[in-house]
């Protein structure tokens, strides 16, 4: 559950390749469990996200990697929302990153308030996705729609 301290973001977005692309680059619902650093017990979701590129396009196995090299530390989901995000800002250079990330949480579940269904929902918008709207938009419907 925490071997994703010994994996540096910065060697999986290494690998990159020079293509001119300008639109949205996406990779959706990825799955991981993470362990809630308050609680000590697991939340489980999906991650998806899009950068714009600049000149950088990186594998799509690279961009699980990074999710789950973030989810396999102890977390909190607002964390792991805004390190993915950041990530792919300073690594790739892109115009642009967004992040949404969905999970539900045994802390919510098995103790305290004993919610079984409810899900939280983070998000991060760096560089264009936080200026744009449209871009925003976009990006978004592409998120929250599976059947785009």
């Amino acid at each position: 559950m925490t071997a994703g301290y010994s994996e540096s973001p910065r060697d999986i977005l290494s690998k990159v390749f020079d293509i001119e692309y300008d639109e949205v680059v996406m990779l959706r619902d990825i799955s991981f469990t993470s362990m809630c650093e308050h609680h000590m017990l697991p939340f489980i979701g999906t991650a998806t996200f899009g950068y714009l590129p600049g000149v950088k396009v990186v594998g799509l196995s690279k961009l699980a990697r990074l999710v789950h090299a973030h989810a396999k530390r102890l977390q909190v989901q607002e964390r792991l929302t805004r390190d993915i995000a950041n990530d792919i800002m300073r690594y790739l250079e892109p115009k642009g990153a967004a992040v949404v990330i969905k999970a539900k949480h045994m802390c919510m579940s098995c103790r305290g308030v004993k919610e079984n269904c409810s899900e939280m929902v983070t998000s991060a918008m760096l560089g264009e996705f936080r200026t744009s709207h449209p871009l925003r938009s976009e990006f978004l419907s592409y998120a929250t729609n599976s059947h785009t």
